[in-house]
This record gives C-alpha cells, structure tokens and sequence, in this order.
C-alpha cells in the first residue's frame, strides 16, 4: 500500500447492532466476564486490528441487500453465542485488580452496511494507495469507563463485490483468536448459505530448516531498510511467537484470547543496508527462532512492554499475522475471498504477511509506504531476486 489523499466518499446505508443468539440453557454455560490474562495486558494500549476482506459479487444492489446480507447477520448472531464475552466491552472496575471483559444482556457488536463508487478492482490489487481502504474498515466504540471489542462493517461495490471490515480490539484478540472467530462466523453463514441453495433461491458459487516464514521476513526486511533509508544504528524487528503449545502445561490450541510474545532480533542498520543484508537478517531470524525452542518461554517478560513501546534508538518494525492463519480459506458461501488486507499495520509499522491466494506454498506481504518508497522496495525486491 502507499500513501495517498482522501478515498472516494462512502454512503452509509444502515447502521445497526447484532446481539448474540442465546439459547436459555447456554446463557447459563457460557462465561459472562473475563479477566485480562498476562498475554492481553501486554496489548491493552495498541492500536485495534483492522483486517478486511473482498468478495466478488457482480449483483445488483437488492441482490445483496435481500440475500447474502441477511445471511451475514443472521450467521453473525449465531457465532456470537459461541464467543459470548466478545459482545461486551473491556472495562476496568474498581473492585478489580485488572480490567475484565464482561457482557451484559443487551450487549451488541455495532454493524455498518454502506456502499462506495470506489473501483473494486483497484482496492483488490496488491497496490493501492492506504487511504482508499482505511474507511473501509470500522471504528470500536468506547468512552471514558468502557470499549466495545468487535465491530463490523460490510461495505458494497455494486455490481462488482463487496468488503467485510472487522475490527478487533488487542486486548480480546490476538491474530489466531480473531482468525478462530471469523472461520467460525464464515462456516457458520457458508451453511446457511448451503441450506438456500438447496431450496434453489442462491445460484451464488460459491541442518538448518529454513522456514518459508524466516526467509521471507528476511528478505522483506533488508529491502524495507533500504527503501526507508534508515538512519537509526539498530532496527528492533518483532515477530509474534504462538505460547499455547509452549506452555507448561500447553494450553488447548482452540484458546481464545490472547497468547503470543514478542520475539525481537535487533540487527545493525548498516549490515541489513549493506550487500549481504538479506543474510545477515536471516541469520537473525533463525537465531531467534531457535532462542523460542530452547528458552522458557516466559524468558525476559518483565521486559516485553517496555521494549515493545520503548525501542529506545533502534527503528521499530514487526511482521503481523501469519500463512498458518489461511485468511483465503474462509469462504461465507460464495467463494474465496478476492483480497484480505490488514489496514491497521501501518500504524503499528508493521508489515503483513499471509498465505497466497493463488499460489501453492506462497506468501503475500502486505506493508505501507510512501509513492517513493514502494518505488525503491519494488525496485530492490525484483532485483534482489533477479540476482539469485
């Protein structure tokens, strides 16, 4: 993504809430709070997740609006029951130590239907400027004693597609949490979605391993130091580290919550900037990776937030998400999505990373810069690449 000026305008076509479906004796089952644990203390002050996804769909607006729409509230409605908690909103009490998640009846997850005149095509292309798909995604309420943790906006592009922006607050979720959630949501509608085709009213079709993750991060990495021009004598990179499994004892793969460290690796500018920049990231990495197998894997966590948001001298730059999440597999019913990105790694000064859509075993790597500065990576990526 680079930057750009102000988007296209976008008219809000219904702004309404969705309540978790309940069930009597499920209301009784499932967990109304939550207390913070270690892991979601450590996200409390970063910046909400926005990731949004586009599917093709080249329907008329009242196509949309009395068919799939429905099915996405209602598929909503039932997935909510399953996360109950993520209805409510983080709160800090003063009878409590820590802030809580806690759900209230009546609690809702604010949904926006809007539509744009944008071009759906451009907004899927793997350039485009940031601010054409920041409005895409929509904002968490909160005010002085509370903050909603999940909203959703569904935005059309009629007769081309449509845009599903979700944001997540960090605290609640960390990327596999919000990945667990939107598959569920996504299964959920795929089979509702099933139920109407059956009844003919939808013709909608729906020595050393070196990982892919290391080698990618590595080469993204030397090309971005480059193409910023760096001037701080370190770069702190962060990558995020799944704890469930590492844990003693582990944890279920299906926690929900947060559950990811920080793992860094702190290089000198000047050998990423340099010939064998690539090499000297990706020895970093390995290195780093091999720190997660042998070290406890709470090792230096009193230091994690203050490295995390006081890099002191270094440049700060991290990798969020992750190909383990296959984003491209969670289809509503009508199919793959035709682009995910995540618009909140910009201010995070992050770069993305997810499987490819259409390519076996590929990634795709999703970072903002400005016009000048994508020009100067795109130019170092290809001839790096043309070098090997």
């Amino acid at each position: 993504m680079t930057q750009a000026a102000s988007p296209a305008s976008l008219k809000v076509i219904q702004v309404c809430s969705v309540a978790p479906l309940q069930e009597p004796t499920l209301s009784n089952l499932v967990p109304t709070s939550l207390p913070l644990t270690f892991f979601d203390l450590l996200w409390l002050r970063f910046p909400p997740v926005q990731r949004l996804f586009f599917y093709h769909f080249p329907h008329p607006t009242s196509s949309f609006l009395h068919s799939l729409l429905p099915s996405l509230k209602h598929s909503l409605s039932l997935t909510l029951q399953h996360f109950l908690p993520f209805s409510g909103t983080l709160t800090w009490p003063s009878h409590s130590p820590k802030p809580i998640i806690n759900y209230l009846p009546g609690d809702t997850v604010s949904f926006i239907v809007a539509q744009s005149d944008q071009n759906f095509d451009h907004l899927c292309s793997h350039l485009c400027e940031a601010s054409q798909r920041h409005h895409l995604a929509p904002h968490l309420a909160n005010s002085h004693d509370k903050a909603s943790l999940l909203a959703v906006q569904v935005t059309l592009f009629p007769n081309a597609g449509f845009c599903i922006g979700v944001t997540t607050h960090h605290a609640a979720f960390d990327g596999k949490s919000s990945s667990m959630f939107i598959k569920a949501w996504a299964y959920i509608c795929s089979n509702l979605i099933q139920k109407l085709k059956q009844y003919g009213n939808s013709k909608v079709k729906v020595a050393v391993h070196l990982s892919t993750f290391s080698v990618t991060c590595a080469y993204v990495l030397a090309c971005w130091v480059k193409a910023n021009q760096v001037k701080e004598e370190h770069v702190l990179y962060i990558f995020a580290v799944d704890c469930r499994r590492r844990l003693d004892p582990p944890i279920p793969a299906t926690y929900f919550g947060n559950c990811v460290k920080g793992q860094y690796v702190v290089p000198l500018t000047k050998e990423l900037a340099g010939k064998d920049g690539f090499i000297c990231a990706l020895e970093k990495i390995v290195e780093a990776l091999n720190r997660v197998k042998e070290e406890e894997v709470l090792n230096g966590a009193e230091k994690w937030v203050s490295l995390m948001h006081e890099p002191g001298e270094a440049r700060i730059t991290s990798t969020a998400g992750s190909p383990l999440f296959e984003v491209y597999s969670i289809d509503f019913g009508w199919g793959r999505p035709k682009k995910v990105d995540m618009v909140s790694a910009d201010k995070t000064r992050a770069f993305s990373i997810s499987e490819s859509r259409d390519i076996n075993g590929g990634i795709e790597i999703g970072l903002m810069l400005s016009k000048s500065e994508m020009e100067d990576f795109t130019t170092l990526f290809l001839q790096g690449l043309d070098s090997l």
